[in-house]
């Protein structure tokens, strides 16, 4: 059996053909993560600094310097040593050397993205969709994306990221999930649609 089709309109289906792959092909793409100038931690250090340093690990090379020793009355009795500012406390016991401090890899981006990569393509299949049938722009679709994809992180955040806190941070921060003080590098965590 021969079949024969015969197509009208050519320019006009050759029109909505380039509009369809120009909305899908749009030359675009989502950035998930902490852009500059996002702000800085209460002791001054940039929040990008502070994501980098966690997010693949890091080394600081203490020149030394700081007093440890007990505070108050009470640290003393129970033989708590702690840092202490300018030596301010009830008894100095010494100063730091100069030691190394070693940071570890606390993913909160590439870790909860790869984790959730197919949750993302499902989103980004049944959104193409929409764009190719013009209900929503390509834009539009990548912002959705966007905002999926900083939710997989700060979840992933207040989930707690291995390893656990040490517990001369807990002491400090008084938690132990990792990278949670005061939430402030959770909620810059943001997304930027880029042409």
């Amino acid at each position: 059996m021969k079949l024969n089709a015969e197509v009208r309109g050519g320019n006009k289906i050759a029109q909505k053909l380039q509009q369809i792959q120009d909305r899908v092909m749009a030359k675009r793409r989502v950035l998930v993560g902490l852009p500059a100038g996002s702000g800085n931690s209460e002791d001054g250090t940039p929040l990008v600094v502070i994501g980098a340093v966690n997010e693949f690990g890091g080394t600081i090379r203490h020149p030394g310097g700081t007093s440890y020793g007990y505070r108050n009355e009470k640290d003393a009795v129970a033989g708590k040593v702690r840092f202490m500012k300018g030596g301010e406390g009830l008894m100095q016991l010494g100063v730091t050397g100069p030691h190394t401090i070693n940071i570890p890899e606390r993913s909160f981006l590439r870790v909860p993205l790869r984790q959730n990569q197919d949750n993302i393509k499902k989103a980004f299949r049944s959104l193409t969709g929409a764009v190719t049938r013009g209900e929503i722009t390509a834009f539009q679709m990548l912002d959705a994306i966007g905002e999926k994809a900083v939710g997989y992180c700060r979840e992933a955040i207040k989930a707690g990221i291995e390893p656990a806190n040490a517990p001369s941070t807990v002491r400090q921060k008084g938690s132990s999930t990792p990278l949670i003080n005061h939430g402030t590098l959770a909620g810059t965590i943001t997304y930027v649609v880029e042409d």
